[in-house]
Parts: C-alpha cells; sequence; structure tokens
C-alpha cells in the first residue's frame, strides 16, 4: 500500500494500491485533490467576505431601518450587539473547531448567522432587530476565523501567507464597498434586502464547502470548559458597554458598568487559572511565537479599527469627499495590507517572527507618524493616501506573522483555538482604541486621534521587540495531527 500525501487537508491520504492503480490514475487523484483545496479554501473565503460585508453593509440602511422602525434612541446597539456576539464566538468557535471539526462549526456558524439574516430581514421592531443582530454575530465570529483555520490546515507556511493575502483582500473589499451597496439597496429597494441578500451567497459557500472539504479523524475529546466560555461572554459584553455607556439612564448606571467589567474580567481570569479546560492552554501562551501573536494583535486591532473609523471621519468633517470618497480612502490601506501580506513570508520562514514584526511596525509607526502629520498640518489628499498606504504596508505583515506564526507552532487540535484567541484579542483591541480615541478627539483637538494610532504603533513595535522569537520557524503542517 503506497501512502500519498496530497497536501488537501493535514492528514489526508489517498491509500493507493499498486495491484489496482497505475500512475495515471494517482496522479488524476492528486489534481482531484488539489481542486478540492481550491474550492474548499474559496468557499471559506466567501463565507469571510459575507460575514465581514455584513458588518459594514448596515451603516449606510441604518437611519432609514431606525425611522421606519422607531429606535433612533438605541441607534448604537444594532452595532454593539454584532460586535459583542462575533467576540464572543471568537473566543469559543475555535475550541469547538478543535474538538468536533472545522466543517461542522462552520457550517454551523454560516446556518446561524444566515438565519440572522432572514430575521433581520423580516423584524418589525427595533428590539427584534438588535436580538436578530446578536444571532448574526455569533455566527460572523464563528466563520471568519475558521476560514484561516481551515486555510492552514489546507497549505504550508510558504504558501499560507499568499492565501492569507487573498482572504484579507477579499474581507477588506467587503468592509469598503459594504456601505455603498447598502446606500444603493436603500435608495432603489427595500432595506430589508441588505440583510437578506447574504442568504443565496452564505448557502453557496455552505455548499461548495461540503462538496470538498474533509476534517481529518480527531482524538477523544476532552472537557469543553462551557463555564469559562459563558464567563468569557459576560466579560467581553460587560467591558464592550463600559466603553460606550452613553445609553444608559442614570449616572449611577454608568458608574456601576465599569466597576461590574472589572469583576468580570477578574472573575474570568481566576476561572481560567483554576480549570482544567481553560479556553486557551497555558502550555500554549508560554509557547513565544503564540504569546507574541497574541500581544500584537492587540496593537494591531486597535490600529486598524481606528484607522478604518476615523479617517473617513476626517474626509468627511473636513469636505474633502462624500461618504463614498470616504470609503475609498481606504482602499491603499487593504491594498498596502494584502502587498506587505505577500513578500513578507519568505522572511518569516528564512529569519523568523522578530524581524518581520519589528519591520512590520516600523513601517506601521512611520505611516501613522505621516497621517498625523497630514492631519495637523491639513495637507492634501493624496498626502493622506499615501500615508495610508504605508500604515496598510506595515500592518500587513504584522498582522500576517501575527497569525502564521502561532498557527504553525502549535499542533493541529489547538490550532483553531489559537486562531480564535489572535482574532478576539484582534476585536477587542480595536473596540478599546476606537472608545479611547473617540474620547480623546472629543476632549481635545481632531489630530489628537491619529497622534494616538501613532503611539499604538509605536506600542506594537517595542512589544514586538520585547517578545517576538528571534529563531526561524519550523513548519508544523504535517506534524502532531490526531491521525497520525
Amino acid at each position: 500500500m503506497q501512502i500519498l500525501h496530497c497536501r488537501y487537508a493535514d492528514p489526508c491520504t489517498f491509500c493507493m494500491n499498486f495491484r489496482r492503480y497505475n500512475l495515471r490514475t494517482m496522479e488524476v487523484a492528486l489534481r482531484s485533490a488539489v481542486t478540492r483545496r481550491r474550492v474548499a479554501m474559496t468557499a471559506a473565503t466567501v463565507g469571510t467576505l459575507v460575514s465581514a460585508f455584513e458588518g459594514t453593509v448596515v451603516t449606510s440602511a441604518m437611519p432609514t431601518i431606525a425611522r421606519d422602525l422607531g429606535g433612533m434612541g438605541a441607534y448604537a446597539w444594532v452595532f454593539s450587539a454584532f460586535l459583542i456576539t462575533s467576540t464572543l464566538a471568537m473566543l469559543v468557535c475555535g475550541k469547538l473547531a478543535d474538538a468536533f471539526g472545522r466543517l461542522p462549526v462552520f457550517v454551523g456558524g454560516m446556518a446561524l448567522f444566515l438565519a440572522g439574516s432572514v430575521l433581520c430581514g423580516a423584524a418589525t421592531s427595533f428590539g427584534a432587530l438588535v436580538l436578530f443582530r446578536a444571532i448574526q454575530g455569533l455566527g460572523a465570529g464563528s466563520v471568519q476565523p475558521l476560514s484561516l483555520t481551515i486555510g492552514a490546515d489546507l497549505y504550508r507556511l510558504d504558501q499560507r501567507a499568499r492565501v492569507q493575502a487573498f482572504t484579507t483582500a477579499a474581507w477588506g473589499i467587503a468592509n469598503v464597498v459594504g456601505p455603498v451597496i447598502g446606500g444603493l439597496i436603500v435608495e432603489h429597494a427595500s432595506w430589508r434586502w441588505v440583510f437578506l441578500v447574504n442568504v443565496p451567497v452564505g448557502a453557496i459557500a455552505v455548499g461548495l464547502l461540503l462538496l470538498s472539504y474533509r476534517d481529518p479523524p480527531r482524538s477523544a475529546r476532552g472537557p469543553m470548559g462551557a463555564w469559562g466560555a459563558l464567563l468569557a461572554g459576560t466579560a467581553t459584553a460587560l467591558v464592550s458597554f463600559a466603553l460606550s455607556p452613553n445609553g444608559l439612564p442614570t449616572r449611577a448606571a454608568r458608574l456601576a458598568l465599569p466597576m461590574a467589567a472589572v469583576g468580570a474580567v477578574v472573575l474570568l481570569a481566576r476561572q481560567q487559572l483554576r480549570t482544567k479546560a481553560p479556553l486557551l492552554p497555558a502550555a500554549l501562551v508560554r509557547e513565544p511565537a503564540v504569546r507574541t501573536g497574541l500581544a500584537s494583535n492587540a496593537f494591531i486591532g486597535g490600529i486598524l479599527y481606528a484607522s478604518a473609523a476615523y479617517v473617513p471621519l476626517w474626509i468627511t468633517a473636513q469636505g474633502r469627499g462624500n461618504a463614498v470618497a470616504a470609503g475609498v480612502t481606504l482602499v491603499p490601506l487593504l491594498a498596502g495590507w494584502a502587498l506587505g501580506s505577500g513578500f513578507s513570508v519568505r522572511i518569516l520562514v528564512a529569519h523568523g517572527m522578530r524581524p518581520v514584526q519589528m519591520g512590520a511596525f516600523a513601517l506601521a509607526f512611520a505611516g501613522s507618524v505621516c497621517l498625523a502629520v497630514v492631519v495637523a498640518f491639513a495637507l492634501p489628499t493624496p498626502w493622506a493616501f499615501a500615508a495610508v498606504g504605508l500604515l496598510g504596508f506595515g500592518l500587513g505583515p504584522a498582522a500576517s506573522s501575527s497569525v502564521l506564526a502561532p498557527q504553525s507552532c502549535v499542533a493541529w487540535q489547538h490550532r483553531g483555538v489559537v486562531t480564535s484567541a489572535v482574532f478576539a484579542v484582534r476585536m477587542l483591541g480595536g473596540s478599546i482604541a476606537v472608545a479611547a480615541l473617540g474620547a480623546l478627539g472629543q476632549a481635545g483637538p481632531e489630530g489628537a486621534r491619529f497622534v494616538g494610532i501613532a503611539v499604538l504603533a509605536l506600542g506594537g513595535l517595542v512589544t514586538a521587540g520585547a517578545l517576538a522569537p528571534r529563531f526561524p520557524l519550523m513548519d508544523a503542517h504535517e506534524a502532531a495531527t490526531p491521525a497520525e
């Protein structure tokens, strides 16, 4: 019996008996495996695109929705519900994917997302819409990190950054064109189609993945740590609410909420230190690449989401363009992100995580300083485009290496939980940075927000220098998988 590794998934093999199959038959089988791999990665990327699209498409439709359903007083809750449940899903879906397989968790997450989309499209009250957006967020938070986890299963380390650049580009395009398409839908059709348009595309992604991807066999499952997941969700919700307490009715409630958030975080930390089934095992956190990836993504999320929130706002506030032009301002950031991610993999494989992280954050710091100068001196818009492009060119390698390196340093059965933890930290970092810099901009000059972005980039540079491992990466793609 001849075992041929098809690289379709870590332990996936074709068992070819030479007495039944000739060389041509085996070549056909291997070509089929390559095709299935591409289809599976495309399906996962489409899932990411749909979930990312829904995160921003609603922004341009919300004024119309609020007028129709009468919910102007709870306007922000539509966004907060999606963000909170997305973060919660990211915290737990990786553990579920490692225990039950990528495919059932991805399909379940997409089913939740599509069910939430249908319910949002049929909502008759604003309170129902907020609830249904929370269901959508649970699905979106499950789908997004699993796409990169599936990519890590399908591709070697030297191929993975190019695939991740493609996935990131799709995610960026969805975020940029979302508000534009949402405005067109509201203008020419009912706002309900903003949600319903996701259903056929998501269903196609699920169908393609079911046809092309297969999970390898898994070892026996241990305890899932449901209590830790519940505490993590509660802490995430309270921290998010504490960062945006303006909707609370009384001053006492606004003061009590931060205290409750701190208490929930402390309780979660104590529970995770004592439990036998933590959300992220301590042995993984002790791995230098994992520790660096988690710390770096807090800064990456802060820089990314703050830039996405305040650069378009500055463009429109200065009268330099309409909402469409403001969205276009982020195109150089995303283009630089994809370009930087593509070339950084060679440095990552040959020289390790440290030079990539430090060089990337140095470029991001230079871009953020240039952006702060553009804002402070009101330089022409093309200079802002150039600064944002340089910022993205630095963020791309930083983000790619902070995902690829942890994935490559852990075994298959931990890859899902590590990827999800990295994404959850990125989203939490973004939430905190957007709230903090928003308050800073209200209390001081507009340029203070962009100085804050530069400070975040400097913090990432210092963190990378202190934590990033110096040794070259060893690809664990075929090592320590359940089937072996």
